[in-house]
């Protein structure tokens, strides 16, 4: 017996195993690898028309036109998912599918090896056996060592072993928890374990009262409320329902809110070597929309690991090194939320073009009175404690610049006028600036050096 499924990697991974305990050859292939390839999909779609049964996990993309445009008639197709949204390109009866989509959501490996046995008997008629689908919790806590998961943080708490005075709270998806794929969350656990004391918790993140599943405030309202001192949000970002309601509660937790990234479909050599590290695409979804939420450091910190010829699916490991990196920005934020507000260093980035009409472009943005804005801001700041020198307007603030020669110019005003006229914060010493550079890989040094000349450089 032959099956066909079409599906995202990483819920690929227990199907892989329950068709291999059935002796099912099951053939099966990742939505994001038919995206681009359009030879991939040629080869799917012909795999779907040699098979017993076809199994699908449809989305929005537009690749699903070509798959399903491409299915045989006569062989049997099960699309399944959250919602009967998914179930319409279905050729065998509605019970069907929603027992299938309840084995799947359910997930775990007991229910996908029913999954699998419930296929061979309810759609090819085979002679096998099958248990209907187990509930699975939709949220709980999950700790590396508990060997179990807990449904109540007072009961988790009172397990765990308290070492530090100060907690964080991990929020992480439930797929990762129902397929086993947490070696990137266990990294993550370990590192902020050096620190602070861990309270990790994996959710759904669609509330149903149906099947029971809480709502994203439910869970941050359940779970963390009144118990952590920063919020680490690792889950795929997916826009909430009702985001106003979502920043309200992450407001309510009145913690700092980091969002590190995974790498679905890019090994760690691969997001190595590309020197733009994410497609355009991943940046605006993964990085600037968690921003438009209140969300800081997306730093990547897991990847998809490097997959055997004969391996289905994908798992995801840690990439050390900026697990430890998002560990180190985290812990710096938790300790500038301990600090008084005076005694914070904020810096206001502005726009300047050094080569073209620099003293024009400055504080440029379009669409935007940058400069007003930032001198508002900077008088919102005065009135919460924050020890600034507030501009009466945006027009005072760039007179200011322009007075105290606080630009990048460096055809028409010369160091020496810039540092005369207030226009250098501060000043780096040679040998502070040698200490810095020697931090850098020697990649990077060789080609400052190449484009600037040796310290201090030629155009300094």
């Amino acid at each position: 017996m032959k099956i066909t499924i079409v599906a995202w990697g990483s819920e690929l991974l227990q199907f892989s195993s329950a068709a291999r305990e059935a002796g099912i050859d099951l053939a099966a292939w990742q939505v994001h690898e038919l995206i681009d390839d359009s030879e991939m999909r040629k080869r799917c779609i012909e795999s779907c028309r040699g098979s017993d049964v076809v199994l699908l996990h449809p989305s929005q993309d537009p690749v699903w036109d070509d798959i399903l445009g491409g299915l045989a008639e006569g062989v049997p197709v099960v699309s399944f998912g959250y919602t009967d949204a998914s179930w319409s390109a279905s050729t065998v009866p509605l019970a069907v599918v929603s027992t299938v989509s309840a084995y799947f959501l359910y997930g775990g490996p007991e229910n996908i090896r029913n999954l699998i046995r419930y296929v061979q008997a309810e759609v090819v008629g085979m002679d096998v056996a099958y248990d209907p689908p187990q509930e699975t919790r939709w949220e709980g806590i999950y700790h590396p060592d508990a060997g179990c998961v807990f449904d109540d943080p007072g009961a988790y708490l009172a397990w765990y072993p308290s070492r530090h005075p100060l907690r964080v709270g991990l929020l992480f998806s439930r797929t990762h928890w129902v397929n086993g794929d947490l070696a990137v969350e266990d990294a993550l656990i370990r590192e902020l374990e050096i620190y602070y004391d861990l309270l990790p918790v994996f959710c759904f993140g669609i509330a149903d009262e149906a099947i029971g599943a809480r709502s994203d405030r439910e869970v941050l309202a359940t779970f963390f409320a009144g118990r952590i001192d920063a919020f680490v949000d690792a889950r795929t970002f997916t826009p909430p329902r009702d985001a106003d309601a979502f920043v309200e509660a992450l407001k309510d937790l009145g913690v700092p809110v980091l969002r590190p990234l995974i790498l679905y479909h890019r090994t760690e050599a691969e997001w190595r070597a590309d020197l733009d590290g994410m497609r355009g695409s991943d940046v605006s979804w993964y990085v600037a929309m968690p921003e438009f939420l209140g969300a800081i450091e997306m730093v990547p910190i897991g990847a998809a690991e490097v997959r055997g010829l004969e391996e289905i699916g994908e798992r995801h490991v840690p990439i050390t090194e900026r697990v430890a990196k998002f560990v180190s920005r985290a812990k710096r934020w938790i300790d500038l939320a301990a600090k008084p507000a005076a005694e914070r260093r904020v810096a206001f980035i502005l726009h300047n073009k050094p080569c073209s009409s620099v003293e024009a472009t400055v504080g440029a943005g379009a669409h935007l009175d940058t400069l007003e804005s930032v001198a508002r801001i900077l008088g919102a700041m005065r009135d919460r404690g924050y020890a600034v020198e507030c501009p009466k307007s945006g027009k005072d603030l760039v007179e200011t610049i322009m007075e105290r020669k606080a630009i990048s110019d460096f055809r028409w005003t010369s160091v020496a006028e810039i540092v005369r006229k207030g226009g250098a914060l501060a000043l780096v010493k040679p040998g502070d600036y040698a200490v810095w550079l020697a931090t850098l890989p020697s990649e990077v040094r060789t080609r400052l050096c190449e484009a600037w000349g040796r310290p201090p450089g030629v155009a300094m």
